[in-house]
């Protein structure tokens, strides 16, 4: 056993080199995949949508959003309105760690409404959770959020993780 342990003292700098190049080889590599799908968030959007609460009741949407990407961080910001007066604000911001290998963000609504962010992308989906944080006006159970590009449009879809409570949201947003 004594001469294994001198055979992995004398073979740790190579084994390092050979991890630490590796990783420096596809750290890079993952960087720009991350951006690349954070560019889809460039531009102008429009589109239409749903919110349903909880006690059933919704209501349909239209919607423009701006999007705005530097590096690995995007900020998606428009407004949502229905056929009757209800509008509101709506801020996305996300960006990538690529320390932590995942995206981290928050979401603040007008009507107050805030909540922080965090998650992993799978391919053309952002999976984030949705948890609102004591700053929220109306607190509502944890969620999730999806963000999904499919061709050139962003579909964005909130689903509360407690059935029955809080609220859905479904937009679909073409570029404009």
């Amino acid at each position: 056993m004594f001469r294994y342990s001198g055979l992995l003292k004398a073979l740790a700098p190579v084994l390092l080199l050979i991890a630490t190049t590796t990783w420096a080889q596809s750290a890079p590599d993952v960087l720009s995949q991350e951006t690349t799908f954070l560019r889809a968030f460039d531009g102008q959007f429009s589109g239409i949508g749903r919110l349903d609460r909880a006690d059933g009741s919704g209501h349909a949407l239209t919607c423009k959003f701006k999007g705005t990407r530097v590096a690995q961080q995007a900020v998606f910001e428009g407004r949502c309105s229905t056929a009757i007066i209800f509008g509101t604000s709506m801020r996305i911001d996300i960006h990538y760690d690529a320390r932590t290998a995942r995206y981290l963000g928050s979401f603040h609504e007008g009507m107050g409404t805030i909540a922080d962010l965090a998650g992993s992308r799978q391919g053309n989906m952002l999976s984030l959770s949705f948890i609102e944080t004591a700053k929220s006006v109306r607190p509502n159970p944890p969620a999730r959020l999806t963000i999904t590009r499919k061709d050139h449009d962003i579909v964005l879809t909130l689903r509360g993780t407690k059935p029955g409570r809080g609220q859905n949201l479904d937009l679909v947003l073409h570029p404009s």
